[in-house]
């Protein structure tokens, strides 16, 4: 087996990735406790209308950054990990040059195709009112797949703090501005200019975002450049080499991530359709529905799902760098680890909104109360997307990165048709998106662990990783239940919400020390204080 090449400058030796998934997760859900804070007085301001066409316009600006940008980190990380781990300096850094490159062209085709395309894009989604938001997002991709660039370099170099600085920068001003501009523009008769305002501030959390990372980029320029100059294998790649291997890895990883986020304006689409098609809703009550739905249902999900995404993110390079190194144990340690982990974020977060779902929306949304049915129904979804999530990162991290799109394809097939025949009975309505994702995630999740498995030969151990977390999670949700109703008597229903909830993550955790469930080599990573390291793991 090849030797590893000698510690960057200023890491410690020996790092393995769950630090660098910590210091990943700790700023994603950040960045998404944020996102989904500002959207408190956002749904006051434009309601379940107006998250409807805010909704629509993001899903679409989801699947063009995709497009455009979102695999980057991914194959950038994967590319520049392998190059690192065998002492190719000079070619990772090329790698990076090139991805600049690529990305900048990319995002200015796509800026122009979402502002040109937006009046056909709406007019498809049934949703002409998102018209003037989707406008506003287009700019923002010019700047983003330079973003993608700058965080997968980062990433493969196993350097994950200035990735979590701007996402964190970015956030942070997004949000500042989303919210103003939306008051800004507000006006009742004409409420697509406040649904405009709040999709405009993504471009400037964005642009501020590539900020931070420019100037960390130019804080470190001095030791990447000394790493090069003592870089004295061979061959030296050239651009044309960089391309090549770049668009190879780019594009299986961008159609697998384009068809799973291609799910959301799917499901909006054909919700707009199929529930007019029945005759039993107004406009106004399927704007409503699919509002409830994008920002209920897709939001509170989305914060679990990000902390478990950290793992996969992280665990990609780590994955590439010992399968470089032809280290197969490393790879299966490193698979156990980041799906043990991130089922203890994922279960409980799972249980906790099936249990609690209509407490938390009356809590978060005072005036809009209305979907608890939908996390009820599909609060599942997130164990089921975040072991996909874990197993999709392991066959990136291989090399293996046409075989998530097969999964991605199929999971979609499946879910066309589940979606299509629930949307159509009223009863049922927009929970059948929700059934369909849980259904579309199974599917996709089943065959990427088949492929490893035909890959590789490795068995994730998905029952020790599901086992304590799930009978952990048990306990607390039968607390939280017992706790609501008890304290729901003697003090205001916020305050019993809220204190159930802090009693139930409690809880959990005191379930988990009671039964193992944390492993002392796994949480004395994490960036936390050494008492609190030691009460965790006992």
């Amino acid at each position: 087996m090849p030797a590893r090449p000698a510690p960057l400058p200023g890491k410690p030796q020996g790092t393995p990735f769950v630090r660098q998934a910590a210091i990943i997760a700790m700023s994603m859900f950040i960045g998404r406790l944020l996102g989904f804070v500002y959207r408190l007085p956002l749904t006051g301001l434009i309601g379940d209308e107006g998250n409807a066409w805010y909704t629509t316009s993001y899903a679409v600006y989801t699947v063009v950054l995709i497009i455009a940008a979102g695999a980057l980190p991914t194959s950038v990380s994967k590319l520049v990990a392998e190059r690192v781990a065998l002492g190719q300096y000079r070619n990772a850094h090329g790698i990076f040059r090139t991805a600049m490159t690529f990305a900048t062209l990319i995002g200015v085709a796509a800026g122009l195709g979402m502002w040109f395309g937006a009046g056909f894009i709406t007019r498809v989604l049934h949703s002409p009112q998102s018209f003037y938001a989707l406008r506003a997002l287009a700019p923002t991709m010019l700047i983003l797949g330079a973003i993608g660039a700058f965080r997968g370099y980062f990433l493969g170099m196993k350097s994950s703090l200035p990735v979590a600085m701007s996402q964190t920068a970015e956030q942070l001003f997004n949000v500042g501005f989303s919210l103003w501009l939306a008051f800004l523009f507000f006006d009742a008769e004409r409420l697509h200019r406040s649904v405009a305002g709040a999709a405009a501030g993504t471009g400037i959390g964005a642009l501020v975002g590539l900020l931070v990372l420019i100037g960390l980029y130019t804080l470190v320029q001095r030791d990447f450049n000394k790493r090069m100059v003592k870089d004295l294998s061979k061959p030296f790649e050239s651009e044309r080499t960089h391309l090549k291997v770049l668009f190879a890895t780019t594009w299986p990883i961008l159609l697998g991530l384009g068809l799973i986020q291609l799910s959301t304006p799917l499901d909006i689409g054909m919700a707009n359709a199929r529930l007019a098609a029945t005759g039993a809703f107004s406009t106004e009550q399927i704007d409503i529905l699919v509002g409830q739905f994008g920002m209920k249902f897709l939001v509170l999900t989305g914060l679990p799902v990000a902390l478990a995404a950290a793992f996969s993110v992280a665990v990609i390079p780590e994955i590439s760098a010992s399968h470089s190194l032809k280290d197969r144990k490393s790879i299966r340690d490193n698979i156990n680890t980041a799906l043990r982990l991130a089922m203890v974020i994922a279960v409980p977060a799972a249980v906790g909104l099936a249990v609690m779902a209509d407490p938390i929306l009356a809590l978060l949304f005072p005036s809009f109360p209305q979907g608890g049915i939908l996390l009820q129904w599909g609060a599942a979804s997130v164990v089921f997307i975040a072991i996909n999530q874990i197993l999709t990162g392991s066959l990136q991290g291989i090399g293996k990165v046409g075989m998530p799109l097969v999964a991605a394809f199929f999971g979609l097939l499946v879910k066309i048709p589940v979606n299509w025949f629930l949307m159509g009975v009223p009863g049922i309505n927009v929970l059948g998106a929700v059934i369909s994702t849980s259904v579309c995630f199974i599917v996709a999740g089943t065959l990427n662990a088949f492929f490893l498995y035909r890959t590789t030969g490795i068995v994730p151990r998905f029952f020790q990783a599901l086992g304590k977390p799930v009978a952990a999670a048990a306990i607390m949700g039968v607390a939280c239940i017992g706790l609501h109703r008890g304290l729901s008597v003697v003090m205001p229903q916020a305050a019993a919400t809220i204190l159930t909830l802090v009693l139930g993550v409690s809880t959990y955790v005191a379930a988990m020390m009671l039964i193992r469930g944390f492993r002392e080599g796994d949480i004395a990573l994490l960036p936390l204080p050494k008492k609190m390291l030691a009460w965790l793991t006992g």
